[in-house]
């Protein structure tokens, strides 16, 4: 596994295999709590984990407490969000091209940064993850993922479906492409533990295939990947030599957390008024996304900091 802490470890695969239980032999509960795991992977862990940019940007970029730091901060990472959200507005399409570009390199990179010997070259295998991760959860259940896409993009379902390539075929040649270039990483000598890479690799290629797109991503995005960005950042931290206790993170991330639940509350709204129910899932993607995009920048600088030092 990818985590540090053995803890963090056991509960990951613990979750995964009872989540993947589940979907086997209670399908029908699992179709049921799906959404609900979405959203409480979403504003539980995923959104927190980005809700402290403005104090991780501080120690990156060295921002003092004054008015002007904190208009430049504030305005720069402002301007991103209204920027991508514009892009979903005139031309979603593009907007749903960004997010998966974006989403392959974020999740690729977070992925592998404790499984790879830091070498140029390593963003080869970083986005190969990062194709597993996406790939999979769009093509294993097109019937899930696409009317969700389709409408995010606002276009027509059957002129969405006559764009894509056949499900199964693409998913098989995502998984052979990223084994092919798991050994070839192995020959190279890329990986601290081929083991780990690969017992990593193959638990979370399950959870994506048996559990389907939406719990899929869910425990993927709270505890793969938001839950070992908030272990980074606190060992970030700690490395500075100040202390960022996981009651201190949520206590600081909580301004910016209560912010997005309003723009969830904002979004329910709206389906209210327009009787849009049942776009809410690819809503809420887009508010995803809009988010991510900013937040990459504080964690690229986080890694090239961590790679000097």
């Amino acid at each position: 596994m990818r985590h540090k802490s053995d803890k963090l470890n056991n509960s990951i695969i613990l979750i995964t295999v009872l989540f993947m239980l589940t979907a086997m032999f209670l399908p029908g509960i699992h179709t049921a709590i799906a959404p609900w795991v979405v959203l409480l992977s979403v504003f539980v862990v995923g959104i927190p984990h980005g809700a402290i940019d403005h104090i991780m940007a501080a120690e990156l970029f060295g921002l003092n407490q004054t008015l002007k730091d904190h208009l430049l901060f504030y305005t720069s990472y402002l301007l991103i969000m209204l920027l991508v959200a514009a892009l979903w507005y005139f031309v979603p399409i593009a907007g749903m091209a960004l997010f998966l570009i974006i989403s392959i390199y974020h999740f690729g990179q977070a992925d592998m940064e404790d499984f790879m010997v830091r070498r140029s070259g390593n963003w080869i295998w970083h986005t190969g993850r990062g194709i597993l991760i996406i790939g999979l959860i769009i093509f294993v259940e097109p019937e899930i993922t696409y009317p969700i896409m389709a409408q995010a993009m606002q276009i027509d379902l059957l002129q969405f479906e006559s764009w894509m390539p056949n499900p199964v075929i693409t998913s098989g040649l995502i998984i052979i492409g990223y084994i092919l270039l798991s050994l070839f990483g192995y020959f190279q000598n890329r990986f601290h533990s081929v083991t780990d890479f690969a017992y990593d690799s193959l638990l979370l290629t399950g959870l994506l295939i048996i559990t389907g797109p939406l719990v899929g991503f869910a425990i993927y995005f709270a505890l793969w990947h938001s839950a070992g960005h908030i272990r980074e950042m606190r060992e970030f931290f700690e490395s500075n030599k100040k202390s960022l206790s996981l009651y201190e993170f949520y206590k600081k991330a909580t301004p910016f957390t209560l912010v997005s639940i309003f723009g969830l509350a904002l979004l329910i709204a709206i389906n209210n008024a327009f009787e849009l129910q049942e776009q809410f899932l690819s809503l809420m993607f887009i508010l995803i996304s809009v988010l991510t995009l900013p937040h990459m920048f504080i964690v690229d600088k986080m890694y090239a900091v961590k790679e000097k030092g």
